[in-house]
């Protein structure tokens, strides 16, 4: 039996420690330009983040950013007006006393992570929340509504603040300035990404790729991490096409193999104009990274494979080169240390069934016992694992003996 294996990096791959630090190091450049001292997301609050579904720290930052000018609003109204920046200093001219802003990170992102919807990001759900529960009481509502949607509405493009200057901690400011195309909002000399850290050995690496090698293993990188478009497609300038899954790639040693994350999806959203948030736990996220992963080992381009993927949501019937796989039977294997991403593919598993191909599904939880993410994660997993090299053998032990 064929074994297709959908590895998350985050986490399990890649010790993000560019990310983990990208977060309290950009709410504390919006901090210090309004002259607060305020406590910022710790790991344990960055850690619940990922437990509540909230992987995608353009989402995460975002909407600590607007809890916390809820926060100000409800000391102090005269500073909101509808522009983002003239409101940025109106707020910093009024000189609030910043110990009485309450910062709650982690109720803030759980609860817009809890309340998402299919195709509807963790930001946008956060948004529709606060426009019912809190804009009502506070003050110029409407203007304060207009920030709102500045900031949450949509988190995937540099015209939302906080991921302009996020991106910038990670690439640092003259990759900025060459990769998009305009100056930095933040000078950073050295940008984070450079101190992520391997999880996955050199052994590991070296024992995954001779099940490749030896056609046991048909691979692909299963992330919501920024990527390039497919291969020979121009990447436009925008945070989504930043070369970050292919970074991590290579960090570990598996450079050759796909990675199907942002730049990927939303080069494939925008091609067939479809209008939803396609990342996981989508369907179309999962039945990407599935295709592209049997397409590797079988000689196929990665477009076709993407396109056979959307055709297949939208259809409901197997297409392209799914039709020839259905022939095979499939073992899934998914090594994943967050639940939407292991509820992405618990879909595309019973889709795929529905749809006539024999295919099931084996689920490595990675997370440290004990933690908040290892308590969710037990619920979803067929065998939970501290680190992805403790899941190596039973992967190698599938993929020889089915």
């Amino acid at each position: 039996m064929p074994v297709a294996l959908l590895l998350d990096i985050d986490d399990v791959l890649v010790l993000p420690v560019g990310y983990k630090r990208g977060i309290p190091a950009t709410l504390g450049t919006f901090a210090r330009r309004l002259g607060w001292e305020i406590p910022l997301p710790t790991e344990m609050d960055i850690e619940w983040f990922e437990a509540s579904g909230v992987t995608s720290e353009w989402d995460s930052t975002a909407i600590c950013l607007a809890g916390l000018l809820l926060e100000a609003a409800r000391l102090d109204g005269q500073w909101i007006v509808p522009d983002f920046e003239e409101a940025m200093v109106r707020l910093a001219d009024r000189a609030l006393d910043s110990g009485q802003i309450r910062p709650d990170y982690v109720t803030w992102v759980r609860r817009a992570g809890e309340a998402a919807q299919p195709g509807e990001r963790p930001s946008q759900a956060a948004l529709r929340l606060w426009r019912r529960e809190a804009l009502p009481s506070l003050p110029r509502s409407e203007a304060l509504e207009t920030l709102l949607l500045y900031l949450l509405a949509d988190t995937h493009r540099l015209s939302c603040p906080t991921t302009a200057v996020f991106q910038a901690w990670m690439v640092g400011s003259q990759a900025y300035a060459e990769t998009y195309g305009r100056p930095a909002p933040v000078e950073v000399p050295q940008g984070l990404l450079e101190r992520d850290q391997p999880l996955l050995t050199r052994e590991g690496a070296c024992a995954l790729l001779d099940l490749w090698y030896e056609g046991r293993l048909a691979p692909a990188f299963y992330t919501s991490r920024p990527s390039q478009p497919p291969d020979g497609e121009l990447a436009p300038p925008l945070p989504v096409y930043s070369p970050e899954a292919e970074l991590a790639a290579r960090l570990v040693g598996l450079e050759d193999w796909r990675p199907v994350g942002l730049g990927r999806l939303f080069w494939l959203v925008e091609r067939v104009g479809l209008e939803e948030n396609p990342t996981k736990p989508h369907l179309l996220h999962s039945l990407a990274a599935f295709a592209v992963a049997v397409a590797s080992s079988d000689g196929i381009e990665e477009i076709p494979a993407l396109e056979a993927a959307y055709e297949t949501l939208i259809f409901n019937a197997l297409m392209g080169p799914l039709v020839k796989w259905a022939k095979l039977p499939w073992h899934v294997v998914l090594v994943e240390d967050s639940v939407k991403g292991i509820q992405g593919v618990f879909r595309m598993v019973r889709r795929l069934y529905e749809l006539g191909m024999s295919i099931r599904l084996t689920v490595f939880g990675v997370a440290p016992h004990p933690g908040p993410k290892a308590e969710v994660l037990e619920a979803y997993a067929d065998r939970m694992v501290p680190s992805v090299n403790d899941a190596i053998e039973e992967i190698a032990r599938l993929c020889r003996n089915g």
